[in-house]
């Protein structure tokens, strides 16, 4: 990462926390997953897919972590991200392998959507989560998730970033709310789906590229990342 868009993502990632606190809101980061997994069920969240879960994976405090927004020190939501590095493995070929092991009996893979251009050093994103009582604010949505983006690009500089999105939330427009600006349709089919695994998921990414170009456009024009606070449901 050059040092000019390096600055850029430093004043994006300013940018979210500001208004953030100017809302009440603050981030807690932490690598404690078991701990973190506890916070979020305390506040609702019923259930964890495997991918990113301490019960599933031994995560290195190093490549993983846990962004905790609190109000007034209050837990009201989380998102949860992975680094890898993907050099020699297509990212096809990794989800295969990982889903073996994770799903054992629960979940048989047919096959993967082929994201080849998804590699290098990548950021997987999951677990994303809002308190019921706290949901519906699109700025919110917005500035959280472009602030992960920041954290992550200062923090592991990978060359894409990804997530998967259920259809029907990519179609009610989700990945742009999230700030994700390449789609896949199609991500898996499974001859047994698991539970917790939605039949139709888009593989949803932001190459470093764009987050760059995103970062410094927003870091000239801080108005553009907030528009109309029109959402309705925050999932």
């Amino acid at each position: 990462m050059s040092l000019v868009a390096n600055l850029s993502v430093m004043k994006l990632f300013s940018t979210c926390i500001t208004n953030l606190e100017a809302r009440g809101i603050t981030i807690d980061a932490s690598s404690d997953f078991a701990e973190c997994e506890d916070r979020m069920r305390a506040i609702g969240k019923a259930s964890f897919t495997p991918m990113i879960s301490s019960e599933h994976n031994d995560l290195s405090m190093d490549h993983a972590v846990w962004l905790i927004l609190q109000n007034d020190g209050r837990d009201i939501g989380g998102v949860a991200a992975r680094h890898d590095s993907l050099t020699r493995e297509r990212l096809a070929d990794f989800w295969q392998r990982s889903y073996h092991r994770l799903y054992k009996n629960a979940g048989r893979l047919e096959g993967s959507l082929n994201c080849d251009e998804i590699k290098g050093n990548v950021v997987y994103m999951g677990e994303f989560f809002i308190a019921k009582e706290t949901r519906g604010s699109r700025h919110l949505l917005s500035l959280y998730t472009h602030l992960l983006f920041a954290y992550c690009a200062l923090r592991w500089q990978p060359d894409w970033l990804y997530a998967f999105i259920r259809g029907d939330d990519v179609r009610r427009g989700y990945a742009s709310e999230y700030g994700f600006t390449r789609q896949y349709p199609g991500a898996h089919t499974w001859s047994q789906r698991p539970s917790g695994r939605a039949e139709g998921e888009y593989v949803v990414a932001l190459p470093s590229e764009d987050l760059m170009r995103m970062a410094q456009f927003f870091s000239e024009r801080p108005s553009g990342l907030l528009g109309l606070d029109s959402l309705k449901s925050v999932e």
